[in-house]
């Protein structure tokens, strides 16, 4: 609604920002919904006349929300959802509902119950205090030894409660305009429901209702954008907008696929392996083997391409140049995609299948797919590749710090040269050096936290202050599969923008399962602040024993890891995730391990949430890459993990049998 919540989630795959600013408060919320009946939010929210210590309008809340949309709507019974807000922050804005959302036509209707900070007013008697009396009074949060971030599951739908909700009309000829009334009980004046030294409350009268009836007007100029106005308390203008998009589809018009074929008069086998060569290449696929059989009717081929997320795309098209590029009557074409020398994956293919006006669904059941096996190698034909091979690009580089308590985030922009030296199939050497160009980090003041822990993360804005130019990785990869469903590496060099050092990984993660074992362990040393080749004093060893396992019913991938963290705290971490057919990715992470809350920080333990957006989203062309955002609400030093490049999950992501079958729907595309 306005002020208050709806039984209503923006969809499945949908990354929303929400800005509200009024005279007492700015407050930013990141939504992200990765299932239609799952909500979750993050904000961050900055009081004009709260006193940080002896500091006014200085003090920065941060918290997560959370909504779970129970039943859809439907033409006889409304939407209902139950939502908890501000359950794992410092308890400002904490508060539980749950309301229920139909629509009439050009009228919505929206009616609930709240409790916590939605019980003030006129509130009554805890309805569920009738099951159980402990309901009946609201006790105060656990505190984590006063440094909040723990949820406060002794609280939750506690205590007196109180109505809520409203009503929209859609104004008719209007490009959908709404016009909002509800009514809304949160008490605006009561922002602390525990002593807390640093923290006072400083009287102003802005912080008083005139009324508990909030009136406004909402429009949205686009699919991804909705402006607010809107007259709360009955003495206040507040406004806010929401920036945002859904993910669940492609957006952009892409380039119908038009294959470069250039065909030989001569049919003999030579010929047909260089013109196939040059066929594949042309279509920013390479090809990296090739063998055609005695008899000339079946065709394998091994390929690998940068550009393409999806497998099916991939191999489709790979098979479909080389039907075009053959002079012989094909029967099949087997195609391995290869990445570092490790052949992830082969699909079968029958040349019968592979002509556009083919239906995915049909040619999936004629179609094998099965382990890669490293069969390549014996292909007959094998192009020569000149080692060693060179690959680099520039690229504008945006640098951050998110989870300061003076300020949301901190940013700097410069541009970021990156380089791959590939002395062999399996030998790489990675580069990353950046030039910065502006920045505000000389805002920020490094304040480590804890005095438990040795500084591994703490001081990472002495990193991002210290130097205009930076080397944030050179590192030595060698990457092998010892045999089917194994993969290794072994790293050595400058790992990350903090750690030098050297270990190595390894991975199994069966074809056909659901599920992968991995185990990683480094020798690591603190980099000198100027990011170049100094180091200081501080070394320790890291790793971690990794299980996952992808839950098919509900789409989640699962992550349990076990191990040493780079402050020689250790514990666990747990990672749950999903992504949709189209890439798009969202998870949520914690992290327990045998520090304290005392000795963690403030936050208590480390937890966050990511996402990740295919390139796809924001071009014209089919990238394989994605842009990664992970935030944590705090930076400490407790459960920090060491951030190596080329990870093996990594390498061989969307690559299983799971992995392919989810691919049909782009089939040649």
């Amino acid at each position: 609604m306005i002020q208050t919540p709806t039984a209503e989630t923006k969809g499945e795959g949908s990354i929303y920002l929400t800005y509200n600013k009024q005279n007492i408060w700015k407050l930013g919320t990141l939504t992200v919904t990765p299932y239609d009946w799952l909500e979750a939010s993050y904000f961050y929210y900055r009081p004009v006349d709260l006193y940080f210590g002896t500091l006014k309008g200085k003090f920065l809340d941060k918290g997560f929300n959370v909504k779970f949309l129970l039943k859809n709507e439907n033409n006889y019974l409304p939407s209902i959802a139950i939502g908890l807000d501000d359950f794992a922050g410092t308890g400002l804005f904490s508060r539980e509902y749950l309301v229920a959302t139909q629509q009439f036509k050009n009228i919505k209707l929206t009616a609930g119950l709240g409790w916590g900070q939605y019980s003030s007013g006129k509130q009554f008697d805890n309805p569920i205090g009738s099951i159980k009396k402990s309901f009946l009074e609201r006790p105060l949060p656990n505190s984590g030894d006063g440094q909040g971030g723990l949820p406060s599951y002794n609280t939750w739908f506690k205590g007196p409660a109180n109505f809520l909700g409203g009503v929209e009309l859609f104004v008719p000829y209007a490009n959908g305009l709404k016009a909002k009334l509800e009514y809304d009980p949160f008490d605006y004046s009561i922002f602390s429901v525990y002593e807390n030294s640093n923290l006072t409350f400083a009287p102003n009268e802005t912080r008083f209702k005139d009324s508990d009836i909030n009136v406004g007007l909402s429009y949205p100029v686009n699919n991804n954008l909705t402006l607010d106005l809107s007259y709360i308390k009955g003495n206040m203008i507040n406004f806010s907008f929401s920036f945002g998009g859904k993910f669940d589809r492609d957006y952009k018009k892409k380039k119908k696929f038009k294959p470069k074929i250039d065909k030989v008069e001569k049919i003999d086998r030579r010929s047909f392996y260089i013109n196939l060569l040059k066929n594949i290449n042309n279509n920013d696929i390479y090809l990296q083997t090739a063998n055609l059989d005695k008899k000339n009717e079946n065709l394998e081929i091994s390929v690998s391409s940068s550009i393409y997320r999806n497998p099916i795309q991939l191999t489709s098209r790979s098979a479909y140049i080389a039907n075009l590029s053959s002079q012989y009557e094909l029967k099949t074409i087997t195609v391995s995609q290869i990445n570092t020398g490790i052949e992830l994956n082969k699909i079968k293919y029958k040349t019968t299948d592979l002509n556009k006006g083919a239906l995915s669904r049909i040619v999936q059941n004629n179609t094998i797919s099965e382990s890669g096996s490293m069969s390549y190698r014996k292909h007959e034909f094998k192009p020569t590749i000149k080692f060693p091979a060179l690959f680099s690009s520039f690229a504008p580089d945006l640098r951050s710090h998110i989870g300061s308590p003076e300020e949301f985030a901190y940013f700097g922009i410069g541009v970021k040269h990156t380089s791959e030296i590939q002395f062999s199939r399996n030998l790489i050497f990675i580069s990353e050096i950046g030039l910065n160009i502006s920045d505000n980090f000389d805002e920020k003041t490094s304040r480590p936290d804890s005095p438990y822990l040795p500084n591994v993360r703490t001081e990472i804005i002495q990193y991002l202050q210290a130097s205009e130019e930076y080397i944030t990785r050179m590192q030595l990869d060698y990457i092998w599969s010892p045999r089917k469903d194994i993969y290794s590496k072994i790293s050595g060099g400058i790992l990350e923008q903090m750690y030098a050092g050297f270990g190595g990984e390894i991975l199994y993660k069966p074809y056909d399962k659901n599920y992968s074992i991995g185990m990683n362990i480094y020798s690591v040393k603190k980099r000198d602040y100027s990011q170049k080749f100094e180091m200081l004093d501080y070394k320790t060893i890291t790793g971690h024993l990794e299980f996952n396992y992808f839950i098919q019913s509900l789409g989640i991938l699962a992550n349990i890891s076990y191990g040493q963290y780079l402050a020689n705290d250790k514990g666990f971490t747990f990672d749950l995730s999903r992504q949709n057919k189209y890439g798009f990715r969202a998870g949520v992470f914690f992290s327990n391990t045998d520090v304290s809350a005392l000795e963690f920080g403030e936050g208590s333990f480390d937890k966050g949430f990511y996402f990740q957006i295919p390139f796809e989203f924001l071009t014209s062309n089919k990238r394989g890459d994605y842009f990664n955002f992970k935030l944590r609400p705090l930076t400490r030093d407790g459960a920090a993990k060491l951030e190596v490049g080329n990870d093996l999950p990594g390498l061989i992501f969307n690559s299983t049998k799971r992995d392919i079958n989810n691919g049909w729907y782009d089939f040649l595309n």
